[in-house]
């Protein structure tokens, strides 16, 4: 049985006319079932028609006329005439080759084309889905911070800007129940791209301060940054921020504070 690359190779053949009669006769029968390669065939057919429209005209064969009028006269349909009598002229056979390889051609660049544009379909859906994502992450980020924002228990610290950053400020709104908070952060210098801010808890049981997180500041000097498991409320004794490397550090490399503020 056939499969449709069969039938996709008899469908170029017959679009220029060189499909044999029981070839041609096949092709019918699968078309009449068959919407894909009935597309296909007519897709070689009008390739065809174009290509014919900048081809050179190839003399037939000898005697082409008198078989096309006496199969007329005669009782024998005229499609029953051998392929390899209509193509002995090397000429003729030529042509017919070069339009059975330029619609071939044409075929495959179709299919390539179509390929790559489900390709290219199928990439931009998996950034929409990867876009998809990161909008969700933030709506759960945003829904979190509004519910500290709205919480009864929630506490609010000021921080004021230090020599560094005068004008800078931040608010920070904490939920001691949830040992969670959320801190904005306003008028801060930009950060040069090889350095982070960091946001330190200044404990009163412990000598170091502990990172609470690293955030970067855009043109208009605001940043905002959410803070789980934070130490009980009776443990903050202040919260500071700095300049450190990108990324962050363990300790802070500096007593440079821009922003600083107790409890």
């Amino acid at each position: 049985m056939m499969g449709h690359e069969q039938f996709d190779s008899i469908a170029a053949l017959d679009a220029i006319g060189a499909a044999t009669p029981d070839e041609a006769n096949t092709l019918g029968a699968h078309l009449a079932s068959c919407p894909e390669c009935r597309r296909v065939r007519e897709e070689y057919g009008e390739g065809a028609s174009l290509l014919a429209r900048d081809l050179d005209p190839v003399m037939p064969p000898p005697r082409v006329r008198e078989r096309i009028f006496a199969a007329i006269d005669s009782d024998t349909p005229a499609n029953v005439i051998d392929a390899r009598d209509r193509f002995n002229s090397s000429r003729w056979w030529m042509a017919a080759a070069v339009v059975f390889l330029a619609l071939w051609g044409w075929r495959e660049l179709s299919v390539r084309v179509t390929r790559e544009k489900i390709h290219t379909t199928e990439a931009e859906v998996r950034r929409l889905a990867g876009q998809n994502q990161l909008l969700a992450a933030r709506n759960e980020k945003l829904s979190a911070e509004m519910a500290s924002l709205a919480s009864r228990d929630t506490r609010t610290i000021a921080l004021t800007g230090q020599q560094v950053s005068p004008s800078a400020s931040a608010k920070v709104f904490l939920e001691p129940q949830q040992r969670r908070a959320v801190v904005f952060f306003y008028n801060l210098p930009a950060n040069a791209a090889d350095k982070s801010y960091q946001l330190w808890i200044l404990r009163g049981d412990q000598p170091k301060p502990q990172s609470a997180g690293v955030f970067d500041v855009t043109k208009s000097g605001a940043a905002s940054i959410s803070i789980e498991n934070l130490p009980l409320a009776t443990e903050i004794k202040g919260l500071a921020v700095t300049l450190e490397p990108k990324g962050g550090v363990e300790q802070p490399t500096n007593t440079n504070f821009f922003l600083a503020g107790n409890t």
